[in-house]
């Protein structure tokens, strides 16, 4: 009898230790997780300052050039307003092309996030039926 109570509690500190190693598992996959969100949100953030750093430079030399023009309008008109349009569609470019890197980053973070998860819920499950197994298995032992 104590050969089996021996077993048994050999096999319950082994239950613990996998329950402990798991936790530390899905901890560690988290701690990862946030730090893949952190860089991701860093990474889109610098991107988004230089893409605004660029549209506020791009704004800049068009008043600048508005400037310039202002003094030799009447000989210039139709070549100001021709420059002026494109500056307007690339600023316009510049926005939709941040827009969809916007769209495309929190599709990848949405995505990373949803990976995240399911890897927890796994975990969650696998150590639900440890417990379930380790639970069946106390009930089958004989009481002492």
């Amino acid at each position: 009898m104590t050969e089996a109570l021996f077993a048994l509690q050999k096999e319950n500190r082994h239950l613990k230790e996998t329950i402990a190693a798991q936790r530390e598992a899905m901890e560690r996959v988290q701690a990862e997780r946030e730090e893949d969100i952190q860089r991701a949100l860093a990474a889109a953030q610098d991107e988004i300052l230089q893409l605004r750093a660029a549209v506020s430079a791009l704004r800049e030399e068009m008043e600048q050039m508005g400037y310039r023009h202002a003094e030799a309008l009447q000989a210039d008109l139709a070549a100001s307003r021709d420059e002026n349009t494109q500056m307007k569609a690339t600023v316009q470019a510049l926005r939709d092309e941040m827009e969809r890197l916007q769209a495309l980053h929190e599709e990848r973070l949405e995505a990373r996030q949803r990976q995240h998860r399911d890897e927890i819920v796994q975990l969650q499950q696998t150590v639900t039926a440890l417990r379930e197994k380790w639970e069946t298995h106390e009930k089958k032992r004989p009481s002492t």
